[in-house]
């Protein structure tokens, strides 16, 4: 009967770990909000840095559904929406104004503010103007 009651208690510790477990799932907005984004590509093509005068956009998405980052010179903010079926809208984006030659920052922020959807993972962040991509963002090394 010991021996029953040992091989039991054994069982349920080896046992109690996995049975504990759970597959909770994570929103999208905790993907985004966990990560400093950089532009990967933009409109299709893939982002160069000589196309900002100081560097490749970034992007914060905060939990209080604030945006803010760096735009290739200026900095700028904003509000965003997400919902768990994928749509997000950015808006009320202000940015600082020094003078920066090219379209590099201005196409950003344009495409920025026109995204309608977006697709959310770990590794790769995609804005969506209905089903064309926009935006592609990677977590920033």
């Amino acid at each position: 009967m010991k021996r029953l009651i040992i091989a039991l208690g054994a069982a349920c510790m080896i046992a109690l770990p996995f049975s504990c477990s759970s597959t909770k799932a994570v929103s999208p907005t905790e993907i985004i909000t966990g990560t400093t984004w950089e532009l990967s590509s933009i409109n299709g093509k893939k982002a160069e840095a000589v196309n900002y005068n100081k560097g490749l956009p970034g992007a914060i998405f905060t939990t209080d559904n604030k945006v803010s980052g760096y735009a290739g010179c200026n900095q700028y903010s904003g509000s965003y929406n997400l919902n768990d079926e994928g749509g997000i809208n950015v808006s009320q984006v202000i940015s600082t104004k020094m003078f920066c030659e090219g379209n590099g920052e201005n196409d950003y922020l344009k495409a920025l503010q026109e995204a309608d959807a977006a697709e959310v993972d770990k590794d790769k962040l995609v804005l969506l103007k209905g089903v064309d991509e926009i935006l592609v963002f990677v977590p920033k090394k």
